[in-house]
C-alpha cells in the first residue's frame, strides 16, 4: 500500500473518531437533545466517509496509474 493510500485511510479513520468523539460529548453535555445530536452526529459521519471514500478512490487511481505508467486526470 502506498503512502498516499495509507493517509487518505488514515484520514478516514481519524475524522470518523474525530465526529463521534464530539457528538458524545455533545450529548452527554445536553441531554434534552440527545436523540438529535445522535442523528446529526451520524449524518455528519456518513458525509465524511462519504467524501473520504472520493479522495480515497483517487489515491488508489493515482497509484495504478503510476505503476502502469498511464497518464491519468
Amino acid at each position: 500500500m502506498k503512502m498516499r493510500v495509507a493517509i487518505e485511510l488514515i484520514q478516514i479513520v481519524l475524522s470518523v473518531a474525530a465526529v463521534v468523539g464530539v457528538g458524545m460529548l455533545s450529548a452527554w453535555s445536553y441531554r434534552p437533545a440527545r436523540d438529535d445530536i445522535e442523528l446529526v452526529t451520524l449524518g455528519a459521519v456518513l458525509v465524511v466517509v462519504v467524501l473520504g471514500i472520493r479522495q480515497l478512490q483517487r489515491a488508489i487511481a493515482e497509484q495504478r496509474f503510476a505503476r502502469e505508467g498511464v497518464a491519468h486526470d
